[in-house]
C-alpha cells in the first residue's frame, strides 16, 4: 500500500475523491442530457404535423421595399372578401417583404395539421374540396371550400385544413410574409376538435 503523498494523505483516499468527483460530474451531465432531451421531446410532442400533403414551390420573390398590408373583417354589404366562416378574425397588419406561391396536393384523408403563418395567405382550391377549421371556433365546425372557390387565411390564428373526401384536393397559395417570416408555425391541437 502506498501511503505517502505530498500532503501526507494516502493516495487511495485521493483516488476515491477523484472517482467521486467523476461520478458526480457524470451524473450531472447525464441529468442535463435527460432534461434537454425530454424538453425537446415534450416540445415536439405538442406539434401537429400534417399527413398526406405534398407541396411544390412555384415561385417566390422579395419586394424592393416592404409594404404595409392590413386586412380586417368588414360587416355589411359590399364586403371584398367572405370571412364569415371565421369565428374570430384578428386584424392582420404586417410589413410584407416576400411573396411566395406554392401548390399543395392533399390526398383523401390528408390534413395540414394545426399551424399558423407569419403573414396572410390567399388560397385558391382548384380541385376537390378542403375543409378549413379554426381553433377559436368552440363548435369545431368546418368550412368547406370546393374547386373554384378561394379562402383567406389571416395567418395569425391557429387553423387546419383537411381533405374529408375520397378524391385528391389541390390548391394554390399566395403567401405574404415579413422578412424572415415562417411559412409554417406548428401549433398544438386545440381542445375544441377531436382530431
Amino acid at each position: 500500500m502506498i501511503t505517502g503523498t505530498s500532503e501526507g494523505r494516502p493516495l487511495r483516499a485521493g483516488a476515491r475523491k477523484i472517482k467521486l468527483w467523476l461520478f458526480m460530474v457524470g451524473s450531472v451531465s447525464a441529468l442535463f442530457v435527460m432534461l434537454l432531451t425530454s424538453s425537446f421531446v415534450a416540445g415536439t410532442a405538442f406539434a401537429t404535423p400534417g399527413a398526406g400533403v405534398s407541396q411544390t414551390p412555384i415561385a417566390s420573390g422579395a419586394l424592393p421595399e416592404p409594404i404595409r398590408v392590413k386586412f380586417k373583417q368588414h360587416g355589411g354589404a359590399g364586403d371584398v372578401m367572405d370571412v364569415s366562416h371565421l369565428s374570430m378574425l384578428q386584424i392582420t397588419n404586417v410589413d410584407v417583404s416576400n411573396i411566395a406561391v406554392v401548390k399543395n396536393i392533399v390526398q383523401p384523408g390528408g390534413y395540414f395539421g394545426w399551424h399558423q403563418h407569419s403573414g396572410p395567405s390567399w388560397i385558391v382550391v382548384t380541385q376537390g374540396t378542403l375543409t378549413f377549421y379554426d381553433a377559436d371556433d368552440p363548435t369545431c365546425a368546418g368550412y368547406p371550400v370546393s374547386a373554384g372557390k378561394a379562402y383567406f387565411d389571416a395567418g395569425n390564428h391557429t387553423h387546419n385544413a383537411r381533405n374529408e373526401t375520397n378524391q385528391a384536393a389541390e390548391n394554390y397559395v399566395v403567401r405574404m410574409f415579413p422578412e424572415g417570416g415562417a411559412a409554417r408555425i406548428d401549433m398544438p391541437a386545440p381542445d375544441v376538435c377531436n382530431f
